[in-house]
């Protein structure tokens, strides 16, 4: 028999796992020649192993116990003349294997199954046991082992692809790069079958104009050998053979093999540069996963990169501040509701730049950019347990602390003048930056996230309109203030019930004689009714809505021109104007003095500058300029309401100023209360000292004036002499030579 002929065994020997392959006769000899024909054979490097069955019950309990089966060789006829045939159909059918390779074999010469039978039951091969010697009957197992290899890796990449289709919707919900490329490496494993050391490295940010810069490469997820680099920029991590197969890949867009691992590349339209790196060589990633699969895994990922990566840059350009890097206004009011959620208490802490637009004006907007990036980094440096650290607009920050206990105000106040002490460099330029602070806390959920930033930001604005100190707490009748201030500003600008702007003058006396040395402007508002206005708080509304500086103008034409027809005034006589601190600030206010003094063809050597202390605070060089000019120009300036503020009496030998108005309140109380008196003595005495002029303001009474006059003050003003006055009405007092009708008792 052909079946015994001797013959060398094929392969090597084993490595893997045998092939196993059933018998299924009612002959046991056809058992014993099928074993010693195959007797030492193997295909790819594993043997055959085989299974007897001597009915078609006993295979169905092998088939049962066996799912790895390769080859089942089926005698048709056993129990019955059908009795292979129904096996095969409950091997297909009532099994569902549809990866045993079926070969039927018969021992009646001319017996062969119907076609139509072989068709249905997806047979592969038949023959009778006597043609099928032992080179034909080892041939037709191969070709049904190369078969059964074939339907299991249609099979593997099947649910290979099943898997990739339910990892690649798993991976594009990721919408941030570290979740996205954490899930990659996963996927990855999973498609291994076993965990894997592994990069993903790529870009943060979408690069700008398409072009990828491969220094900004890094590592966004890692795995197994690789799980302590992640966040590192590529080129300092450690293998470099790793490392070196990760550039060449992301810069030929190829993948790259070296004997350790893989770089498979992350090709994508938007300049989005990356790679998968794997640790285990190409051919083995082929083996396990199957070429297909991986190309098509690195394309899916390649586009959930891409996507992700448009997605964060999006998130970027609503959450992350170009010029500073720190969070915007929509990040901020987003971490606020994130940590507000769960009822603890914070604090919000709105702050500026004072003079920021005199430090724009004079290194210019590039620069002064820089200026706002150091001064978020002192932020972040001074602030490290801050939940949130925002840009708002302009030169306006927002930090975000815990409330309550943990974070004090006077505290931050001092972490902040701390962390400002030392000026910013900019190549030659030294800047030192003052910030102002407005606080409010919220210390239950009832309160939003734009309503604290709004009650900081009206506590700011308290600052900036007192300018007394640095600093604010938020009080609800700051808010009641803020809306009388909104209210009388809709007055200014109103078309239907437009305010009208009117002047009064009072007198300012010398003390020695009671001649009329000057007349203080004062600004009047009145509605078209003829009610008149609260003066004090229609400015403090013009310089909330910045109208200040357009009702500034107004009142220096119109005063200059005034002054200059009063009748019987001579030439020594002088006209003072007050200057509010924002009019201060504008550019324009040099142009619009001598604009109004030109038209009214006044010399400035006839004009009085009044100014308060809150002007002085910040020691600006733009206030410092504007008073330096306008002495240069013969003007004079003087302090108005001095007592007041907090200026110190040491301080006050620096300011280029001529003289002092010492504020009403001590004048008006001197007389019943000491320690006014003391005060004002004080005051006196180092203007004296200082060779500064002195003037009294609220003098109502002749004692009063007696007392000012011994303490050598130089200068009188108040209802003793007259009260403010619109121009035309000066007249008889102007004749009278500033001689009272009837002074007050």
């Amino acid at each position: 028999m052909d079946f015994l002929a001797p013959s060398e065994p094929e392969g090597k020997g084993a490595t893997q796992a045998p092939w196993k392959i059933l018998i299924v006769d009612d002959d046991p000899d056809v058992h014993e020649v099928t074993k010693i024909a195959v007797a030492g054979c193997s295909f790819e490097d594993r043997p055959f192993a085989l299974l007897h069955a001597l009915s078609a019950e006993e295979a169905r309990q092998l088939l049962r116990k066996h799912d790895d089966i390769a080859v089942a060789l089926i005698d048709v006829v056993m129990e019955s003349d059908t009795a292979g045939l129904a096996l095969v159909s409950w091997i297909r059918s009532d099994l569902g294997n549809t990866f045993t390779r079926l070969v039927l074999r018969t021992g009646q010469p001319g017996y062969a199954p119907q076609t139509d039978v072989i068709m249905k039951f997806d047979i592969d091969g038949y023959a009778e046991k006597a043609e099928l010697s032992r080179t034909k009957l080892i041939t037709a197992i191969v070709t049904s082992l190369r078969g059964y290899k074939l339907v299991l890796s249609l099979e593997a990449n099947r649910q290979k692809l099943k898997q990739l289709n339910g990892q690649f919707a798993a991976i594009v919900e990721k919408n941030a790069l570290s979740e996205f490329a954490s899930a990659v490496l996963t996927h990855l494993s999973d498609l291994v079958g076993e965990p894997i050391d592994g990069l993903l490295c790529g870009m943060e940010a979408l690069p700008e104009y398409g072009s990828a810069d491969i220094s900004r490469v890094r590592v966004l997820a890692s795995a197994g050998a690789f799980e302590d680099k992640v966040d590192l920029p590529l080129d300092v991590v450690g293998e470099d053979l790793v490392r070196k197969a990760i550039f060449e890949c992301i810069d030929s867009k190829s993948t790259f093999s070296t004997p350790q691992g893989v770089a498979l590349p992350l090709v994508t339209r938007n300049g989005m540069a990356g790679a998968i790196y794997a640790g285990l060589p190409m051919a083995k990633l082929d083996e396990k996963v199957g070429s297909e699969v991986i190309q098509l895994f690195v394309s899916n990922v390649a586009l959930g990169y891409e996507k992700t990566g448009l997605l964060e840059h999006i998130r970027n350009l609503a959450y992350v501040d170009r010029t500073t890097g720190l969070s915007t206004f929509s990040g901020f009011l987003e971490a606020f509701q994130r940590h507000a959620s769960d009822g603890r208490p914070l604090l919000v802490v709105h702050s500026d730049i004072q003079r920021f637009r005199v430090i724009v004006d004079g290194i210019g907007d590039e620069r002064a950019g820089a200026v706002l990036k150091r001064t978020g980094h002192r932020l972040s440096q001074t602030f490290p347990d801050a939940l949130t650290i925002a840009r708002k607009e302009k030169d306006e920050f927002l930090i975000l602390l815990k409330g309550g206990t943990e974070n004090k105000v006077q505290d931050v106040v001092a972490r902040v003048e701390e962390a400002f002490q030392d000026p910013i460099t900019l190549g030659e330029n030294q800047i030192t930056l003052r910030l102002r602070l407005g606080f409010a806390a919220a210390e239950s959920v009832g309160r939003g996230a734009e309503e604290t930033v709004r009650f900081a930001s009206i506590a700011l604005n308290d600052v900036r309109q007192k300018g007394l100190t640095n600093h604010a707490i938020f009080h609800p009748l700051m808010q009641e203030a803020a809306l009388e201030r909104l209210r009388l500003a809709s007055l200014l600008t109103g078309k239907d019930n437009q305010t009208e702007f009117s002047l009064n003058y009072q007198p300012i006396m010398q003390a020695r004689d009671e001649s009329i040395a000057s007349f203080e402007a004062l600004m009047r508002f009145r509605t078209p009714s003829g009610s008149f206005l609260n003066t004090a708080r229609m400015i403090e509304a013009a310089e909330a809505s910045g109208l200040i500086t357009e009702i500034g103008a107004w009142m220096f034409k119109a005063a200059f021109a005034e002054f200059n027809t009063f009748e019987g005034v001579s030439d020594r006589i002088r006209l003072n104007v007050n200057l509010s601190p924002r009019q201060v600030q504008a550019n324009r206010i040099y142009k619009d003095i001598e604009d109004a003094a030109s038209a009214a063809d006044l010399s400035l050597d006839r004009l009085v500058f009044e100014v308060t202390e809150g002007l002085f605070v910040a020691n600006d060089q733009v206030t410092m300029s504007l008073l330096t000019w306008l002495r240069n120009k013969g003007a004079k300036v003087v302090i108005d309401d001095f007592g007041t503020g907090y200026s110190s009496f040491s301080y006050l030998r620096k300011l280029p100023v001529d003289g002092i108005k010492i504020d009403r309140s001590f004048i008006m109380n001197m007389e019943q209360d000491p320690d006014a008196l003391a005060v004002v003595k004080s005051i006196i005495a180092v203007a004296q000292a200082l060779d500064l002029s002195i003037t009294a303001e609220g003098v109502e009474t002749v004692d009063q004036r007696k007392l000012m006059q011994e303490l050598k003050c130089n200068y009188l003003q108040g209802y003793l002499y007259a009260k403010p006055l619109p121009g035309p009405e000066l007249g008889s007092f102007i004749r009278r030579g500033g001689d009272p009708e009837t002074p007050p008792h």
